[in-house]
């Protein structure tokens, strides 16, 4: 198995999210973290070519969430640029959903962006992403503006990406 075949959620709840190990992922996990990325998105996915070619970018870095120490049930990329802090993607495979794993993923992800400097986290989510986006002003995320058409859906449809930031504080991160 390697690491994301016949993923199934534990029966539980609690015990699942009790058993989440979230760990720095580099290029050696491309192929895991795509894998991950497809099954959240679909046809959307990327690639792990796609994903290394990320994490080649200075200041680029992936979390990756495995329940039952064996299976990868999230991930989440960021990158750092200066003071600011982007969420570039983040996705958590269908069966392990409404567990608490994005948000810890999300949680985890933005503290360090701080830990490390950042002054402001922005991200990007289609307006229709209810959870996301419920996850994301729960954390103090405000919209601050819309990119019309953004998203491409599996129907083809074309749907607004909201603009969310957060802003910390000067130099101290919050």
């Amino acid at each position: 198995m390697n690491g994301h075949e016949g993923a199934r959620p534990p029966a539980g709840k609690r015990e699942a999210v009790a058993r989440v190990r979230i760990a720095l992922a580099g290029a050696e996990e491309a192929t895991t973290l795509a894998a991950v990325h497809r099954a959240a998105f679909g046809d959307k996915g990327w690639s792990a070519a796609a994903v290394r070619r990320m994490l080649a970018i200075e200041g680029t870095e992936a979390l990756l969430a495995r329940c039952d120490d064996t299976s990868a049930c999230g991930m989440i990329i960021t990158r750092l640029m200066w003071e600011d802090g982007e969420i570039l993607t983040l996705g958590v495979r269908p069966e392990y959903r409404r567990l608490g794993i994005g948000g810890r993923l999300f949680a985890s992800a933005v503290n360090g962006m701080v830990m490390q400097g950042a002054n402001r986290v922005f991200l990007e989510v289609a307006e229709t992403n209810a959870a996301a986006i419920a996850l994301y002003e729960a954390a103090g995320f405000e919209v601050m503006g819309r990119r019309p058409g953004y998203y491409l859906e599996e129907d083809g449809r074309r749907v607004n990406a909201l603009m969310m930031v957060r802003v910390f504080g000067q130099g101290c991160g919050g």
